[in-house]
């Protein structure tokens, strides 16, 4: 499995804030008012929840035209833009801590992704960003987000 941004709701033995994974740092900081003067880029603009990555290893497991291939295992595209916007809607309490500049997609575009093999071969149906975020947010909220 090639995972790039990899976000998602924690585990439930997760407890401090200070043991996120990288990708999910970004979903913490934005919640807890770290970045209310600008947005950074993302830098890596292709992403896929946790819960679908973890069902790729099983299919790939499951499932013997899966053997000694590579998946490329994304969603598609986001932005911290995007992610900000999802947490202000979901937070509409914490929305004047959420910056609203900055976050946006490169001006001179991005690069692109064939996650073609992880759909036909493993059946992926990946989850929205909005999905995503809606049910990562409980999870960090439980451990002090």
């Amino acid at each position: 499995m090639n995972p790039p941004m990899v976000f998602g709701p924690i585990h439930p033995k997760l407890q401090t804030l200070d043991t996120l994974n990288t990708s999910n740092q970004r979903i913490r900081d934005m919640m807890l008012g770290k970045l209310q003067d600008e947005l950074p880029a993302a830098g890596v603009y292709i992403w896929v929840d946790v819960r679908d990555l973890a069902l790729a290893h099983i299919r790939a497991a499951e499932r013997p035209d899966a053997a000694g291939k590579r998946f490329f295992v994304t969603a598609g595209y986001y932005s911290n833009k995007e992610l900000a916007d999802n947490i202000r809607e979901q937070l509409p309490d914490r929305a004047s801590k959420i910056a609203t500049k900055g976050g946006e997609f490169p001006e001179g575009g991005y690069f692109e992704y064939d996650n073609s093999r992880t759909k036909d071969i493993l059946g992926i149906n990946f989850r929205s960003v909005k999905d995503m975020v809606k049910d990562t947010i409980p999870t960090l909220q439980a451990i002090g987000a």
